[in-house]
């Protein structure tokens, strides 16, 4: 699985020979002397593993591999020559059955897509010229305690950094902490979360009512549904109960944050922190460099999307930014589709055999209909064409007028 292992278990599981107490190159030297030779190309397969891959183990771990990597080439080579060494060729012809297929993969279109995704992800990571040096994070606050926010405060708890999460009602609040909860109780059922774990995760959260538990906050990140007026109306806030250095940063997806800074009386300490939903699951953050965002709030920012292990992306300030410019004509398309024939069904089955973690018409669930349909009548124009904001909308608009 290509998973890391502690070196207790690495040791049982006959992957490494011994664990060396002191000096390594001299353990490992003195170890090597004291055992007869024993070449990999002399070593027998063990009899359980030949009958384990007659017994269909191999073809059970392929069908796992590719519903975990979808259209991916790898898997398949790599069970093909486990094959290989659990059948009655020689070593020789064994090594040939690797060589054939890692010379394939090494080759192939993945193998260079893979490649680039690698070096670009590292790329986009380092701001050109940037040459200041982040403040650091140790308390968080988040406004909004919804499917966003509880997945923004979900990512920093993790990390060992306490949060206050604020909503403007008590059962907002209530509901958020109890999303919150239900992600870690799940894992604890699951056994990916030890209980005691999940109890110290929620002792770092501090669900609140009240701006002024943001005063010693470092940064504050604003995750309240896309309404200009509203998130105005935060800003405001915010500006009179933090300190003059805490960074005041918006989740918007492509609403105007030069517009929104510009209710601080100091719009440096101001950008964009767009986090993908879930938070809590999604790897990129797009940071939205504004017109007069500092370049400490820049480096700040950046080294937060590390913190959290995020990959972080610096974008301009436009409209829908990189990632909505992205994904709007696709979900465009999608929704042609329907008003051409097509099920739900039908299209995102073809997404998803494509590669996509999700189909488009999943996705729009997850992240909420409702969110550009709202949208689209706070700018009173129900037609929009935009970038970011592309027809047919006569499903999505029933969809969301009718709850």
């Amino acid at each position: 699985a290509g998973a890391p292992v502690k070196m207790a278990q690495a040791l049982k599981a006959g992957i490494v020979d011994a664990i060396a107490k002191g000096d390594v190159v001299e353990e490992a030297a003195q170890f090597a002397l004291s055992k007869p030779p024993a070449p990999i190309s002399k070593r027998p397969v063990l009899q359980a593993n030949r009958f384990k891959a007659l017994g269909g183990a191999l073809d059970m771990a392929l069908n796992q591999a590719s519903q975990q990597a979808k259209g991916m080439i790898a898997p398949e080579a790599i069970i093909n020559c486990v094959r290989a060494a659990c059948s009655t060729m020689s070593f020789q012809e064994g090594c040939k059955v690797e060589s054939k297929e890692f010379t394939r993969l090494l080759f192939s279109v993945q193998s260079a897509a893979l490649r680039h995704l690698f070096f670009a992800e590292r790329m986009a990571n380092k701001v050109a010229g940037l040459t200041a040096k982040p403040a650091p994070i140790k308390k968080v606050g988040i406004v909004g305690a919804g499917l966003m926010g509880g997945g923004i405060a979900i990512c920093f708890v993790q990390k060992g950094i306490s949060v206050v999460l604020k909503d403007a009602k008590q059962e907002w609040l209530d509901s958020g902490m109890k999303n919150i909860t239900a992600i870690w109780m799940g894992q604890v059922k699951r056994g990916r979360l030890a209980e005691e774990k999940a109890k110290g995760y929620l002792g770092l959260i501090k669900p609140t009512l009240n701006y002024d538990d943001f005063m010693d906050c470092d940064i504050i990140i604003e995750a309240v549904p896309e309404i200009m007026t509203l998130k105005k109306e935060v800003f405001q806030a915010l500006d009179k109960c933090t300190k003059p250095d805490t960074l005041i940063c918006t989740n918007t997806s492509g609403l105007n944050i030069d517009e929104i800074a510009a209710e601080l009386k100091d719009p440096s300490r101001c950008m964009g922190t767009h986090f993908f939903s879930p938070a809590n699951v999604m790897q990129l953050l797009e940071n939205v460099k504004t017109a007069k965002a500092s370049e400490k709030t820049i480096a700040t920012c950046m080294a937060m999307g590390k913190v959290i292990s995020k990959k972080a992306v610096l974008v301009g300030n436009c409209d829908g930014f990189v990632g909505n410019r992205m994904l709007a004509p696709y979900a465009s398309e999608a929704k042609q589709l329907l008003e051409d024939g097509a099920t739900i069904e039908q299209v995102d089955r073809v997404a998803e055999s494509f590669g996509m973690a999700m189909g488009p018409m999943t996705l729009g669930d997850l992240v909420g209909q409702e969110l550009f349909w709202k949208q689209r009548k706070a700018a009173g124009d129900m037609m929009k064409q935009t970038k970011t904001y592309m027809g047919p909308y006569e499903l999505t608009d029933w969809l969301c007028e009718n709850n």
